[in-house]
């Protein structure tokens, strides 16, 4: 910080020296809640996410363990009077266990730098400028891994999490919860290390809104704006099947979501309405927010490219983003590496996006980009 020289000391004149290392890392410090906020606040799926409760924190831990269940209580049946109550002890309980993932950038002020902005006032704006590049940054990145991931493997397991230098794999994206195939052709994604080609109860919906006929759960050629809300309404339906509810949030490629848009009938497009307070546009796909993401990819293709549409359904309620609590997009102090003329902080974060319950999920894919009426 600013320290002022020493007053009446026989040295003259008195200095005011600026220790820029301290200044910028207790500026950062005090700007780590802003910065959370305004990342989480430039990504429609990301601002849902944090409305809907599906942001929570872990204090570490070797991985992410939740617990989840595949069986109802057999016991639970109809009583009256001196009947027998059975107490047939339950299984049907078991946990998906999920690696953590790692995020990291700098923020970094070369000397050079310094003396061009010389004075506290101006090395804070500088600062300033260098946190937001910072911010828009880590909003991709985030944002992009958890809807798209990495594209480019087999047919069925194409999406998956972006791989690292040291070969260490980063957040869980959509498609490698929900691809287009849910049995036996993704046997080789086995999200929260349980096999979905073995246990039918950790399959998702699956449905084809195209002349294809690859959707697990049902098949839908859809041309027309009443064929599309027919699709999309009965994969909500499907999602909802069983307790735990219905799905709150459509996440589909920009294309997909004009066309349902243009679908509904002009007073009949209601918006979520503190997504629309942070100025995003939603609409409504019965009890669910619907938003258009450019990061969604074509399932059906494998390809971040879009040639056929596609429509990721969530309940938050299963769907959650788990942040490690002292990693939460975390800054270091600034630090003179001894080989540069520079000030570094480091900007971390640690998490992973974790499903409890596979079945009140979905995915639509193979949608026509060209319907028109």
């Amino acid at each position: 910080m600013a320290t002022p020289g020493t007053p009446g000391a026989s040295t003259a004149p008195s200095s005011y020296t600026v220790y820029y290392d301290n200044l910028l890392s207790t500026t950062m410090y005090a700007y780590k809640k802003q910065l959370f906020d305004n990342i989480f606040k430039d990504s429609a799926f990301l601002a849902y996410l944090r409305l809907s409760d599906a942001v929570q924190r872990q204090n570490g831990g070797e991985r992410i363990a939740m617990p989840l269940m595949y069986e109802t209580n057999s016991t639970v049946e109809t009583h009256s009077g001196y009947s027998i109550i059975d107490t047939t002890p339950q299984d049907g309980i078991t946990t998906a266990f999920y690696e953590w993932a790692e995020i990291a950038g700098t923020i970094s002020i070369s000397r050079r730098e310094e003396r061009q902005n010389a004075g506290e006032g101006r090395i804070l704006s500088l600062l300033e400028a260098k946190v937001q590049q910072a911010e828009m940054s880590m909003t991709e990145k985030l944002n992009t891994d958890l809807i798209q991931g990495s594209t480019g493997g087999a047919a069925g397991v194409e999406f998956q999490q972006d791989t690292a230098d040291d070969g260490n794999y980063g957040l869980n994206p959509l498609g490698y919860f929900l691809p287009e195939e849910n049995s036996t052709n993704a046997g080789t994604l086995s999200p929260g290390t349980i096999n979905r080609a073995t246990y039918s109860w950790w399959r998702h919906n699956t449905a084809s809104l195209g002349a294809g006929a690859d959707g697990d759960t049902f098949n839908l050629n859809v041309s027309t704006f009443a064929g599309m809300k027919v699709g999309l309404r009965r994969m909500y339906n499907y999602c909802s099947r069983g307790t735990g509810g219905s799905p709150n949030l459509v996440v589909a490629d920009q294309l997909t979501y004009e066309t349902y848009e243009n679908a509904l009938d002009t007073n009949m497009r209601y918006q979520n309405t503190q997504m629309a307070d942070m100025g995003f546009d939603t609409i409504k796909l019965r009890g669910a927010t619907c938003i258009w993401d450019e990061s969604v990819p074509d399932i059906h293709a494998g390809s971040a490219t879009l040639t056929n549409g596609t429509a990721f359904f969530i309940n938050t309620k299963f769907y959650k983003l788990i942040i490690d609590s002292e990693t939460d997009l975390t800054t270091t102090p600034f630090v003179t590496p001894e080989n540069q003329t520079v000030r570094t902080a480091k900007l971390l974060f640690m998490g992973q996006a974790c499903v409890s319950n596979m079945r009140k999920h979905g995915v639509c894919f193979e949608t026509s980009l060209s319907i028109v009426a």
